[in-house]
């Protein structure tokens, strides 16, 4: 099995938050202002975020106001009967306290001293409540708390075994993009997280929470791209009703997954093709469904058929056949189509026409040579989208067709690319059927979570990629498409548990 390197990497503006607030217990957002995560394959768990200037100088500020906080709770934090003559031991004790569930870990003397030489320059002339917020303001801006290690205990040889503390950090960030709880930093001082049977335990207790729930939704979303919803902007004389259905769609994202999650099969099949969602009253009227909560759409098919996949990938002013139909071919399938600029290739884009449709527009891609390749791959996914506008709401009917500038709309399509996916379509709810039962979407899928959970993509991590597919096949054919199970699946593998020298 090939091992990731071995790697330290900062916690995502999402887990630096959701850390700050179990430590502090804040009822505010600490990384709400943070400079937006750097992306690998559109994930932000990955081991190429840095700490830039800027995001450092939001980190001090965050570590300032989080650690006034800390004072102004002095009794819930560093209780201290006589702050004079124990002042020292108290905060010795707070250090240990607060510094262990900040890192994560036991701390060790030599770390104890020097947050202790902290605390005595803040106290010094001052009182011992401003020694315990200097030590706050120290450890919330530590390498100790912004990073995840994942180097093992110092040892050498071929293969690195990550600490008992490590494990339980990454199986946490893993499921709940938050630190480990009590009851798993027990597990890992009882060495019950060396196993995978120890890890799959307090996985699966985990994956009961509301924390992982939030999680998944968030993967899902930065697997489809959707997650820029809220960025997402249209042109009001277009699209007027956008703006004022926009955070529904937001929130139809994190309902649907939940109930796949909780009320239904929990399969990525199931996302891709449940003729059904859950709506509230403004996304009602926007697809003109029967009622709110979850209600039977059977002409909105799936998560790819929903308001916030369609609108994302779609320009302000029209819809992106192209965008639709690569983010389908690269995301859904794990078909790596090259951009243009790859191939050297400058596009221009179809000049506006009113008098055809923008299938009719886009389909010149197809006519020329440099670009027919790939655009018999890209079309036909793209296409079959046509009966929904650039926003996602159904186009217009006039004459019992959808039309697109006055004409009737196309959105019949046939996907020739050599597997089990092939077929002519009527249009995006069939071909969303046909995805959710096929066997390269299940196989894709799992090669999604390996890069969202191990926060490394591409060639770099290809051959690990490719063990961990092999690990998933392994697995008995009925849970190879379930979320929870491709998820158990990676953290009991060593491809999780263990890493290889850098």
């Amino acid at each position: 099995m090939s091992l990731l390197p071995a790697r330290i990497r900062r916690l995502t503006n999402a887990e630096y938050g959701a850390s700050a607030r179990a430590l502090t217990r804040t009822a505010t957002d600490p990384s709400g202002s943070f400079t937006p995560d750097s992306r690998q394959d559109g994930y932000t768990v990955n081991d190429a975020q840095r700490v830039d200037p800027v995001l450092a100088k939001q980190l001090a500020a965050s570590a300032e106001a989080l650690a006034a906080e800390v004072k102004g709770k002095l009794a819930e934090f560093a209780p201290c009967a006589d702050q004079g003559a124990q002042a020292e031991s108290c905060a010795t004790e707070f250090i240990k306290s607060f510094g262990g569930r900040a890192y994560r870990r036991p701390l060790d003397t030599a770390e104890i001293d020097a947050l202790l030489t902290v605390y005595r320059v803040g106290a010094k002339g001052a009182t011992y409540a401003d020694g315990i917020e200097l030590i706050a303001r120290a450890v919330l801006q530590s390498a100790g708390f912004l990073y995840l290690t994942e180097i093992g205990d110092g040892s050498s040889g071929a293969t690195l075994a990550l600490t008992p503390y490590e494990l339980a950090s990454s199986l946490s960030y893993l499921i709940t993009a938050g630190p480990p709880d009590d009851a798993l930093l027990a597990a890992a001082t009882t060495g019950a997280l060396s196993t995978p049977e120890g890890r799959e335990t307090e996985v699966r207790r985990l994956l009961q929470t509301s924390a992982a729930r939030d999680r998944i939704v968030r993967v899902v979303r930065e697997w489809l791209g959707i997650d820029r919803i809220a960025m997402t902007a249209k042109d009001s004389n277009v699209y007027g009703a956008f703006a004022g259905v926009r955070p529904s769609m937001e929130l139809e994202t994190a309902a649907f997954v939940n109930e796949v999650l909780s009320n239904a099969t929990g399969t990525v099949g199931e996302l891709l093709g449940a003729d059904w969602s859950v709506l509230d009253e403004p996304l009602k009227g926007f697809y003109g469904a029967p009622g709110v909560g979850r209600v039977s759409l059977p002409n909105r098919r799936g998560i790819l058929n929903q308001g916030a996949f369609l609108a994302v990938h779609a320009h302000a002013t029209e819809t992106a056949p192209v965008l639709r139909g690569v983010t389908v071919l690269r995301r859904v399938t794990c078909n790596d189509i090259p951009s243009p600029t790859e191939l050297n290739i400058n596009v221009v884009p179809p000049v506006p026409d009113p008098s055809k449709t923008t299938r009719e527009r886009f389909s010149i891609h197809s006519t020329d040579e440099e670009c027919r390749s790939c655009h018999n791959y890209i079309d036909p996914f793209g296409f079959s989208f046509e009966q929904f506008d650039g926003m996602g709401k159904l186009r217009d009917m006039v004459d019992e067709h959808l039309v697109d500038n006055g004409h009737p709309v196309d959105s019949a399509v046939t996907v020739t690319m050599g597997n089990e996916i092939d077929g002519a379509y009527a249009d995006s709810n069939a071909l969303a059927q046909a995805l959710s039962t096929s066997k390269t979407v299940r196989s894709c899928f799992a090669r999604q979570v390996f890069r969202a959970s191990a926060g490394r993509s591409g060639k770099s991590a290809a051959e690990s990629e490719d063990s961990f597919v092999k690990a998933w096949e392994a697995a008995p054919e009925a849970e190879q498409g379930k979320i929870v199970e491709t998820l158990v699946t990676y953290v009991k593998s060593s491809l999780f548990s263990h890493r290889r020298p850098q």
